[in-house]
């Protein structure tokens, strides 16, 4: 066992490389075109065949088909399957399916979507999109990788942009709970300093009742005091 693994770790490609051994695409059971980039892939289209049978749904899987070895599929709505095989050490997820989609978009500049839906499942009239593969794995190898990496690099810029804003509007509503608890304290020494101000004028106006209440005594007992002062007692009403 740990031969055969020593034996595939020296026919995968070198670290400088992309990492892509094999790379097809088909639907059903067939196989329509396929690349073979290194021959550490025994019987690659039997391989390519038992992973087509399995896919029909539209998405994206991963199969480890060794510890040295892990096979990528894209199914798109058309259940069509674009698969590679690559090493597990040189190769991540997201490197494979953005090579894959990028295999795709080329599949339908070549062929049109009315000619997927109306072929035959075993038909071989898309085999001449092989060259097209070995031109992409070749890319790949030569230096495409770094175009996987900007991609990468991009989904991770635009992950912490999200992280940001998110951050940013959490710490928005933050300080919205602030300035609506302020709110609520404003308005409840509003209502406060309104209903001391009803109590102080209700109290400033008895004050005043009281006042002309007691001015107005004393007045009529002056009065009284001058007119019994004047008549000498009750003569003048006598």
């Amino acid at each position: 066992r740990e031969r055969e693994r020593e034996r595939e770790r020296e026919m995968e490609p070198t670290s400088g490389s992309a990492g892509i051994l094999y790379t097809f695409m088909g639907r059903g059971r067939t196989v329509w075109a396929d690349h073979q980039q290194s021959t550490a892939v025994q019987q690659p289209q039997k391989t390519a065949s038992q992973m087509l049978a399995k896919l029909s749904q539209e998405g994206k899987y991963t199969f480890q088909l060794s510890e040295a070895r892990t096979s990528y599929c894209l199914v798109d709505h058309l259940g069509v399957v674009f698969g590679c095989v690559a090493s597990s050490t040189q190769m991540t997820s997201t490197s494979a399916m953005v090579f894959l989609g990028d295999l795709q978009e080329q599949f339908y500049c070549q062929f049109s979507a009315q000619e997927v839906q109306t072929c035959a499942e075993n038909t071989t009239q898309f085999r001449r999109f092989s060259i097209t593969m070995k031109k992409a794995v070749e890319i790949a190898y030569s230096g495409g990788q770094n175009k996987i990496n900007e991609v990468k690099k991009q989904i991770e810029d635009t992950r912490q942009i999200m992280s940001v804003n998110i951050d940013k509007v959490l710490e928005r509503g933050e300080r919205l709970e602030d300035v609506m608890d302020k709110s609520e304290k404003m308005k409840d020494t509003a209502d406060q300093f309104r209903k001391k101000g009803r109590e102080l004028r209700r109290k400033m106006w008895w004050q005043n009742t009281k006042m002309k209440i007691v001015i107005a005594v004393i007045v009529l007992v002056v009065l009284l005091l001058i007119f019994f002062g004047i008549c000498r007692g009750v003569t003048c009403v006598t």
